[in-house]
């Protein structure tokens, strides 16, 4: 019995020993729940948001880092701060590569900037037959942007500068006027240059009324001996007038403060166009040939054609200076040798006109050539005066 005893005493404390040693089994724990990742496209809106805010360097940040989403959009407007130097140092050559991405991805208007790009020179060599065929492309799906489309108004504002110059397209003012007006409903879409250009097409057509009724009503009143048309013109056409006059004005005022910011931060572009502001009397600044100079010379001075050529526009004319011929040249050679459409048209009209050289109908005809092969209106009208014409004929005839 003692022996039974004494085998069960050690049977208990063999089996207390095992469960002593024996580790807990762990309590079953829930897995961590991961953090949920950003929409990609709520990522690419917000990025869109920031510039269409104006606030371009948090713009661009925040889109290069949503390259790798392969989003149109990111494509575009980073094409468009680098064509534009919005938020970030203009580099064409990096503009053109994704300007094509977002072309290839669909969006329109960077077709049209890519025709600028091969239209100027501007990260792409320099053909103007490649850029008219670029105009083309773009004209023929213009038409096609959706109203909804953040892309719209950019479309729309382009597409009224391709008719309003012939760009890619026949002229035709009533459907630049129409595109325009496409483009003020979205108008909050567009970057001050943006608005800049479209407010100033608004402006530019005010004294040519919007159709052809004024045409109509001009050569009917130099029928009767009157100097213009003016007096003519329907209640209609004067209504709408106005109604281009606001609209100017208003896009003026609300590119002002964009154009502003830039060029307190250094943006040539937008220096030049702040002198537009005081040249013109636009956007809530006073008319100031002086302040006007001063501006544009901060720009002209870094090698921006558009500001050379206002610099020669105020030497030529006189404007808050003294005539200089010799600097007007100069600044306008300048602006010329850029492929700028201005200063060739001045340099033309300097020979025209005999200002500080020799006057030359034949020289002149040369320069307004140029200029109207650059988009110069005003210079394939000059080229239309009978004297200048059989000048141009006559120089052709020798070649």
């Amino acid at each position: 019995m003692k022996k039974i005893l004494v085998c069960m005493l050690l049977l208990a404390m063999a089996l207390t020993f095992c469960a002593c040693g024996k580790k807990a089994a762990p309590v079953p724990t829930e897995a961590p729940t991961p953090e949920p990742t950003q929409d990609p496209a709520a990522e690419v809106d917000a990025a869109a948001a920031l510039f269409d805010a104006g606030q371009y360097s948090e713009a661009v940040r925040a889109l290069s880092a949503l390259q790798t989403v392969d989003s149109p959009t990111v494509f575009s407007l980073l094409g468009k701060a680098y064509y534009q130097g919005l938020g970030a140092d203009t580099d064409y050559n990096r503009a053109v590569g994704y300007l094509q991405d977002a072309a290839a991805g669909g969006v329109v208007s960077a077709r049209y900037l890519l025709a600028d790009a091969s239209y100027n020179g501007n990260g792409l060599r320099q053909d103007k037959d490649e850029a008219s065929r670029s105009y083309i492309k773009f004209v023929a799906q213009a038409d096609e942007v959706d109203p909804a489309d953040r892309d719209y108004a950019p479309s729309m504002t382009y597409l009224a500068d391709c008719f309003y110059k012939g760009r890619g397209v026949e002229k035709n003012f009533d459907l630049a006027l129409a595109a325009a007006n496409k483009a003020y409903t979205a108008a909050d879409k567009l970057t001050p240059y943006e608005l800049m250009n479209l407010a100033a097409f608004f402006d530019s057509v005010r004294p040519n009324a919007v159709s052809a009724e004024f045409d109509a009503a001009a050569e009917a009143a130099a029928a009767d001996g009157a100097p213009d048309g003016a007096a003519a013109v329907s209640p209609a056409v004067e209504s709408a007038r106005k109604v281009d006059a606001a609209k100017a004005a208003d896009l003026y005022a609300r590119a002002a403060a964009g154009i502003r910011t830039l060029a307190d931060a250094g943006n040539l572009h937008a220096v030049k166009y702040l002198g537009d502001l005081y040249f013109y009397g636009m956007g809530g600044y006073t008319q100031d040939y002086a302040k006007a100079l001063e501006t544009y010379l901060i720009a002209a001075e870094q090698g921006d054609a558009d500001a050379q050529a206002q610099v020669g526009r105020i030497y030529m004319d006189g404007l808050g200076v003294e005539v200089d011929a010799e600097k007007a040249m100069d600044w306008n050679m300048r602006a010329a040798e850029q492929g700028n459409a201005q200063g060739q048209e001045q340099i033309g009209m300097m020979y025209y006109h005999g200002i500080g050289i020799t006057k030359s109908t034949e020289e002149a005809s040369r320069w307004f050539e140029r200029a109207r092969d650059s988009g110069s209106q005003r210079a394939a009208a000059m080229l239309e005066q009978p004297d200048v014409s059989a000048a141009a004929d006559y120089r052709s005839a020798r070649a």
